[in-house]
């Protein structure tokens, strides 16, 4: 299937997805409590706000809130990979070149350690689909070439295909948290 059918489907199917599963969100934080180990000192750990049916990351946000863990906000910009500010509670924050709310120029720029994305479709070999504007795969590419870096995706499980279509330019995920697992990618191994 090429990407822009699975794109369609899974646009389709997402509304569904966040009615069938109200409590996801919670869920998600939970596995990702579980099986995502941090260490407040060193990670600085990258965090979205849902948009068009996407897992809410709020939860996750408030856990890792009260665990001390450094948080940051993508930044999109006009042309070029995502830039990170700290997201502190009091952060300012207005709309970015996307229209997502992200912090003002005031907020301390960092870069992240793990960087959690949100997709539309995803497989076990890391493989992720996003919405087609590239930003999270420039922005992995050109930061795992500076530093460490972990990708985790939130995800509902009926998003998981058997085969995402790739290209080239596709940055993999590490790991993928859904409501009831955590997928470690690079081995396809369900935790």
């Amino acid at each position: 299937m090429s990407k822009s059918a699975l794109r369609r489907q899974m646009l389709a199917l997402r509304p569904s997805l966040q009615s069938a599963h109200p409590s996801a969100a919670g869920d998600v934080a939970r596995n990702f409590n579980a099986h995502v180990p941090l260490d407040p000192i060193q990670d600085c750990v990258a965090v979205y706000h849902a948009a068009g049916g996407e897992i809410d990351s709020d939860d996750l946000v408030a856990l890792l809130r009260a665990r001390n863990v450094p948080l940051a906000l993508p930044v999109t910009h006009e042309k070029g990979p995502l830039s990170f500010r700290v997201y502190a509670e009091d952060t300012s924050l207005m709309p970015d070149a996307a229209g997502m709310l992200a912090p003002d120029v005031n907020a301390p720029a960092c870069r992240p350690s793990v960087i959690i994305l949100p997709l539309l479709a995803f497989d076990t070999t890391g493989a992720r689909l996003g919405r087609g504007g590239g930003h999270y795969d420039r922005t992995l590419a050109g930061l795992r070439k500076k530093c460490h870096l972990r990708a985790i995706g939130l995800a509902f499980d009926e998003q998981m295909v058997e085969k995402c279509p790739v290209e080239p330019h596709d940055a993999p995920l590490d790991m993928v948290v859904t409501p009831i697992r955590a997928i470690t990618c690079s081995e396809g191994k369900h935790l």
